[in-house]
C-alpha cells in the first residue's frame, strides 16, 4: 500500500479531533492536548463565512438583490509533535463576525505566538434603490510567513477563501462556481432584484454546475401575485465523510405586482462551516422583511498518528 505523505493509513492508530466554532467569542479559547504514543501532527484550519447581504424593500424594478457572503480561508500544516507544546489553544469565530480562526501556543492572541490562522470571509453587500445588487463578500485571505511566524516551516498549502456572488439588481441573483483551487468551502450565493409589474419574480442564486455532489437547489421565484417567493437553501455537506461543505443559496424576489401573502421577502440560506451566508431577495413595498443568510464558524481539525 502506498504511503502518501504520511497520512495514517489505518484510521484506529490516529488521533483525529474536529474543533468548530460558533455561538462563542473568538476570545474564548479551546484548548487541544498532545496525545500520547504519536509522533507526527497535521493541522487543517478554516475561517468563518461571512453572512450574506439585505436585499432592499422597495419600489417596482428598484430594488437590489443581496450579495453573497466570502468563505474562510484555508490553511494547513504537518509537522512532528516534538516540535511543539503540549498544549495549544484554538480561537473559532462563529460566522458573520469578520475575525480569522487561529491556533496560538498561548491564550494570548500576540502574533508571535500564532501557530496555524485562516481568514474570515467578509459579510456580503447590501443591495441598493439605483437599482444595483449587493457586491459579495471578499473571501479570506491567503496567510503568509508574517501570519505564521511559528508554523510557516511547517505549512502545506495556505488558500485565499471565495469571494461571494453579486445580487441581482432587476433579475435572478447570481450563482457561485465550485472552488478549483483546493478550497474546502465555498461562498455564499446572493438574492434576486426586484422585478417589474406583471413579471415572475427571480430566481435566487445558487450553487453550479447543477447536479454536483445533488447540487444545492436554488430558490424559485414568485409567479402569481400571491406567490410567497422560497428562501435561499442552507448549505451542507453534500457527501457524508467527505470534508467539503456548501454554502447558502440566494433568497428569490418578489415582483411588481404582488400584494396579499405574496408581500414576503425571501430570506438567504445560512453556510455550511466555513462558508458564505445567501443574499436575501428584494421584495416590493410593503413585504414583511427576511433575513441574511449567516456564515458558517470556524473549524479546526488535528490529526496526530
Amino acid at each position: 500500500m502506498l504511503d502518501l505523505s504520511h497520512i495514517p493509513s489505518q484510521y484506529p492508530n490516529a488521533d483525529v479531533q474536529v474543533f468548530v466554532g460558533g455561538g462563542i467569542n473568538a476570545a474564548q479559547a479551546v484548548t487541544w492536548q498532545k496525545p500520547r504514543g504519536k509522533s507526527m501532527g497535521h493541522i487543517l484550519i478554516v475561517g468563518p463565512g461571512g453572512n450574506g447581504g439585505a436585499g432592499v424593500i422597495g419600489a417596482n424594478s428598484l430594488a437590489g438583490g443581496g450579495g453573497g457572503g466570502g468563505s474562510g480561508g484555508q490553511t494547513s500544516l504537518r509537522f512532528p509533535l516534538h516540535l511543539i507544546p503540549d498544549t495549544l489553544f484554538l480561537y473559532l469565530p462563529q460566522g458573520g463576525v469578520f475575525q480569522n480562526a487561529q491556533v496560538s501556543i498561548s491564550d494570548n492572541l500576540n502574533a508571535s505566538n500564532i501557530f496555524a490562522q485562516a481568514g474570515a470571509g467578509a459579510v456580503g453587500g447590501n443591495g441598493t434603490a439605483v437599482p444595483a445588487g449587493g457586491v459579495g463578500g471578499s473571501g479570506g485571505g491567503a496567510v503568509g510567513s508574517t501570519q505564521l511566524r511559528l508554523g510557516w516551516q511547517f505549512i502545506q498549502q495556505a488558500i485565499g477563501g471565495q469571494t461571494g456572488a453579486t445580487g441581482g439588481t432587476t433579475g435572478a441573483g447570481s450563482s457561485v462556481a465550485l472552488p478549483t483551487s483546493g478550497l474546502l468551502v465555498t461562498a455564499g450565493a446572493s438574492g434576486a432584484g426586484l422585478v417589474a409589474a406583471a413579471v415572475s419574480g427571480g430566481n435566487g442564486g445558487r450553487l453550479t454546475p447543477a447536479g454536483v455532489f445533488g447540487g444545492t437547489p436554488g430558490a424559485s421565484g414568485a409567479g402569481a401575485a400571491t406567490f410567497i417567493p422560497e428562501s435561499g437553501a442552507h448549505g451542507y455537506q453534500p457527501i457524508p465523510n467527505l470534508l467539503y461543505y456548501y454554502g447558502g443559496s440566494g433568497g428569490a424576489s418578489t415582483h411588481g405586482s404582488a400584494t396579499g401573502a405574496g408581500l414576503v421577502q425571501a430570506s438567504g440560506g445560512d453556510g455550511a462551516p466555513g462558508c458564505g451566508g445567501g443574499g436575501s431577495g428584494a421584495a416590493l413595498t410593503g413585504s414583511t422583511p427576511g433575513v441574511v443568510g449567516l456564515g458558517g464558524p470556524a473549524f479546526c481539525i488535528i490529526t496526530c498518528w
